[in-house]
């Protein structure tokens, strides 16, 4: 464990320079000053309401009788963990929390943080499909160097998002139609009982939104909401720069780059990753290097800025601290 981080770090790092790299302190400091600030309070609100969304989306998707200010307050804290521990290990976090605090199985919470996940993948996938709809894109594509070569961050982000997605809705189909012969053979062997309990949780998730395809329907809904509240907040923050572009088609395109990049890339808070593909969505539009770095460490630190603050809040609320979430990782994740 301790050398995977030590290579999250060290990607961290690297990302940064890559991304960091042309930026002139001059220039960064008159973007900054010539940067609307007045809007953000209402990018602030508007990344309150893609949470008010997302503790919502899985209520529903826990299907259990937990309270939503119980799920607004551990789902803000999972995501503090996402952003603070490496490897995305802080996916763990909810889970753990949902078991402990308010007796959901942990398979069962656990089957919700993949639903989740599959339904923002194939929002991703869909956001990567259409971008070409919004924006021209080059026919070379948009091209960031990954370890002395370069990728098509576009084509390579629709090719691992409907994998991801492919393999999900497969998995899922398999476990709900053989599943229980499975569990069963499965609880035979040592240390099946858990395990076999565990799978078995895993499975009614799937089971609920198999059997009620209008409520699959409506998370699938629920969660383009999510997505297009978020990508309000970042043309907004992009509308308080002079110098960038301004719309639904340049937002559109920062952030599915953005976030395929984070995704592919997780490092640590997502520090460099995200510099590093925001400024590459920015290229389209011939952005400077500067007035591009510097917007993208602006846009990274109030989206994280806002986590940590509401995270720590309810961190506190809940009598934990931050060594907590890290105690609620097993040791073989």
């Amino acid at each position: 464990m301790k050398i995977k981080i030590a290579v999250v770090l060290v990607v961290t790092a690297l990302c940064m320079v890559v991304a960091l790299w042309g930026l002139e302190l001059d220039a960064a400091l008159s973007a900054l000053a010539s940067a609307r600030w007045s809007l953000l309070l209402p990018v602030m609100l508007l990344y309150l309401a893609a949470h008010v969304l997302r503790a919502w989306r899985l209520q529903l998707l826990v299907g259990h009788n937990v309270p939503y200010k119980r799920i607004f307050a551990i789902n803000t804290i999972g995501f503090l963990a996402i952003n603070v521990v490496p490897l995305r290990l802080g996916e763990l976090v909810r889970p753990y929390l949902l078991m402990e605090r308010e007796g959901v199985p942990f398979g069962r919470s656990f089957a919700a943080i993949v639903l989740e996940r599959l339904l923002d993948l194939t929002l991703l996938l869909f956001m990567l499909l259409g971008l070409s709809l919004v924006v021209d894109l080059p026919e070379s594509g948009i091209q960031v160097a990954v370890s002395g070569s370069s990728v098509d961050v576009v084509e390579a982000g629709q090719v691992a998002a409907a994998v991801v997605v492919g393999a999900g809705m497969v998995f899922g189909l398999l476990l709900v139609l053989v599943g229980e012969p499975a569990i069963r053979l499965l609880e035979k062997l040592p240390l099946g009982k858990k395990l076999g309990g565990f799978t078995r949780r895993f499975r009614e998730g799937f089971l609920d939104l198999a059997r009620q395809p209008l409520r699959a329907l409506g998370l699938l809904g629920l969660s383009a909401l999510v997505w297009a509240v978020t990508v309000s907040a970042v043309g907004l923050c992009m509308a308080a720069f002079e110098g960038l572009p301004v719309g639904i088609g340049p937002a559109w395109a920062t952030w599915t780059i953005t976030i395929s990049g984070m995704t592919a890339l997780p490092t640590a808070g997502f520090f460099g990753a995200y510099e590093l593909f925001c400024r590459a969505a920015l290229s389209l539009w011939g952005v400077s290097d500067s007035l591009a770095a510097t917007f993208a460490l602006v846009l990274h630190l109030t989206q994280f800025g806002f986590i940590v603050g509401i995270g720590g809040y309810f961190l506190v609320v809940e009598g934990m601290g931050l060594r907590d979430l890290v105690v609620k990782i097993p040791p073989e994740a």
